[in-house]
């Protein structure tokens, strides 16, 4: 296993043409002129002549790079901002007065509110492809609904988090049970040694589709940020290189002599390099004291070799990349920030399908299996959530609403022709069907007794029924009114 975990995090040898890859747990310091360290922890070329490569360290990129982080802190910040509501099974109202369902909505562990742990949960599912999510309880309790007995959830690191297989005739593929499978889940603390932790107490929420080798990678999945290795590296390559333009790290170019004689060319002596330096380092620069400009009584010229920044053209290759990146996790071009700040007459649009496209099925995906997690379904609960105060979605709310009047005012007047029934009618507004005969009939098909029953609804919601009220005379009150 520790053979695995060099060959995923260590660093490659350092033969000539090869690229040491250094994660978070090893870091090259990067002197600067400017006196200051830099610490790095994606990339560090020991042979410059070699192409920068992201390393697998996914969490280091997420962290340190903006458009690495910008999809994913997108995605998941949205997601916990909704509103998570426990609703009844059996009639899908919100129950507002359970105590123990109301703590864990509220803080599910000592340390961090329950916003904090659904944003922690999709940064790790996103980021890493993986997220573990611990009801940390007593053995006692192992078959018990969860959300009765525990207290406690946390969010476990995923790149620290292994799946402990069953050694040994192992029933994969086969007729098995969740701890036939897995012996257990092993937490690398690093500082503390390790923890295990029985199957029973941990939900794995994958972003794609396990891997079955055996491994560190045993039933993870594979991150979607390794399909964009390319344009990672791009990007840290442009911001490496902008760095060294910005702090002149290297030589910026050459002072030559243009002097010359009968032969050719004269060089610079000695003495002149010499005080042509003492000159530039103590005269001039933008410091107190100092000129911008310098004056020398030598001949000389000046041959820059360094690129600036507007010929590496950074800003559209950082744009590209992070359009790539975007894309990975759904969000369209037209959101992706740029330096011209663009407004786009799309974007509203762009920021809707993105909610319905990405964020919202996956908060519901999360509501579905966190609900199977506690076991909520044994207590006739279940977990939800709405967006119905975001912004973008206000307009799609109400054309949902247009859609579903005029799907209504169309069933009544085929109910009222005979063609469909009252459980047609429900069926195409979304609605359950009823057991009750009379649901079941066509207009046509109904005794006297059961159209009046059918008529005085109809008639008392459309406010054609007349009670004999409607030609009494105005009360002392109402005169001159």
């Amino acid at each position: 296993m520790n053979i695995f975990f060099d060959n995923l995090f260590g660093k490659k040898s350092k033969t000539k043409g090869e690229v040491e890859i250094v994660t978070s747990s090893e870091n090259k310091d990067i002197d600067t002129q400017s006196g200051k360290t830099e610490k790095w922890s994606v990339a560090y070329i020991e042979d410059l002549t070699s192409p920068i490569v992201a390393g697998s360290n996914y969490l280091t990129l997420f962290s340190t790079i903006p458009e690495v982080f910008f999809p994913i802190d997108y995605i998941a910040s949205r997601i916990a901002g909704a509103n998570f509501q426990l609703k009844k099974t059996k009639d899908d109202s919100i129950v507002w007065a359970n105590k123990r369902m109301n703590g864990i909505l509220s803080r599910p562990n000592c340390l961090m509110r329950w916003k904090e742990l659904i944003y922690q949960h999709h940064i790790y599912k996103l980021c890493t492809g993986n997220s573990f999510i611990r009801a940390a309880m007593p053995d006692v309790f192992s078959t018990a609904e969860k959300w009765r007995y525990c207290d406690n959830y946390w969010v476990l690191p995923s790149d620290k988090t292994i799946v402990e297989p069953v050694y040994g005739n192992m029933p994969l593929f086969g007729i098995a049970q969740t701890e036939d499978i897995i012996r257990s889940y092993r937490l690398e603390y690093g500082w503390n040694g390790s923890l295990e932790i029985p199957p029973y107490q941990i939900w794995h929420d994958r972003d794609g589709s396990a891997e079955f080798y055996s491994g560190a990678m045993f039933l993870k999945s594979k991150s979607r940020l390794a399909s964009q290795n390319k344009p990672m590296s791009n990007l840290i390559a442009v911001y490496e290189a902008r760095n060294v333009i910005y702090v002149k790290r290297g030589g910026l170019g050459f002072i030559v002599s243009k002097k010359t004689d009968a032969t050719g060319s004269i060089a610079l002596t000695d003495d002149e390099k010499e005080q042509l330096l003492k000159q530039n380092f103590e005269k001039y620069g933008v410091r107190k004291g100092q000129v911008p400009y310098g004056i020398s009584d030598a001949d000389i010229d000046f041959v820059r070799t360094n690129l600036s920044i507007a010929e590496l053209q950074p800003f559209e290759e950082t744009l590209a990349d992070a359009i790539n990146i975007a894309g990975a996790y759904g969000i369209p071009a037209v959101l992706v920030p740029r330096k011209d700040q663009s407004t786009f007459s799309n974007q509203a649009t762009a920021e809707k399908s993105v909610y319905c496209s990405t964020v919202i099925p996956m908060a519901k995906q999360f509501c579905k299996d966190f609900t199977a997690f506690l076991g909520l379904e044994g207590g006739g609960y279940y977990l939800d959530c709405d967006f119905s105060d975001v912004d973008c979605l206000q307009e799609g709310l109400k054309e949902s609403e247009d859609v579903k009047t005029n799907i209504n005012k169309r069933c009544r007047e085929q109910f009222s022709c005979g063609l469909i029934t009252l459980n047609d009618w429900r069926a195409q507004i979304g609605e359950s069907m009823i057991e009750n005969p009379l649901f079941d009939k066509l207009k046509f098909d109904m005794s006297d007794e059961e159209l009046d029953k059918v008529n005085r609804v109809f008639n008392t919601k459309s406010g054609d029924e007349k009670d004999g009220r409607e030609n009494q005379k105005p009360s002392v009150q109402d005169k001159g009114k």
